[in-house]
């Protein structure tokens, strides 16, 4: 039941591996809109904005000793930048000026200096989807304590895509 939510993290894992750290970031964002539509609540059947930004302020936390922390108006907004220019700065951005553009590199530490530039933080590719990963950890974990939760996520978990092995005949 839950092989849709194990497959995103395995494409995730998949591309850092093969050095597609773009690819994987994207995949990233595309688990955290999949993860903020499984939570939705019972009477909703599409996620926006607000849902995929509070499941970012609720499950994706940096590490501590991180110089910069997630906040959800920045990871949406890379997302939009990403996804939809495959950039770092996008519509969102000049909608919303106060949130941050991410660039990235295939570190572990995240970069953000406000005496350079505040708009501007470099994401360590390596930490983010790590982070990604953890977040979803976390929200597995919520779902096997709060029984509402789980049974909303595995009333949609047939929606997500599942990827089937094929084997080929001789």
């Amino acid at each position: 039941m839950w092989s849709g939510v194990e497959g995103l993290i395995s494409e995730i894992k998949s591309c850092q591996a093969a050095g597609a750290s773009v690819a994987a970031v994207a995949v990233a964002f595309v688990c955290i809109d999949t993860m903020a539509f499984l939570s939705l609540p019972a009477q909703r059947k599409s996620q926006g904005r607000a849902d995929f930004m509070a499941w970012v302020a609720t499950y994706l936390k940096a590490d501590e000793a991180q110089p910069y922390q997630y906040r959800s108006i920045d990871v949406y907004g890379a997302r939009c930048a990403l996804l939809h220019a495959f950039g770092s700065e996008g519509d969102f951005h000049q909608k919303f000026p106060d949130a941050k553009k991410f660039g990235y590199h295939d570190g572990g530490t995240h970069a953000h200096d406000p005496t350079q530039d505040d708009r501007l933080v470099l994401i360590g590719t390596a930490s983010f989807l790590n982070d990604v990963v953890r977040a979803v950890g976390s929200f597995l974990e919520e779902c096997n304590v709060n029984q509402d939760l789980r049974a909303r996520v595995e009333g949609r978990l047939p929606m997500v895509l599942t990827t089937l092995p094929v084997t080929k005949a001789d």
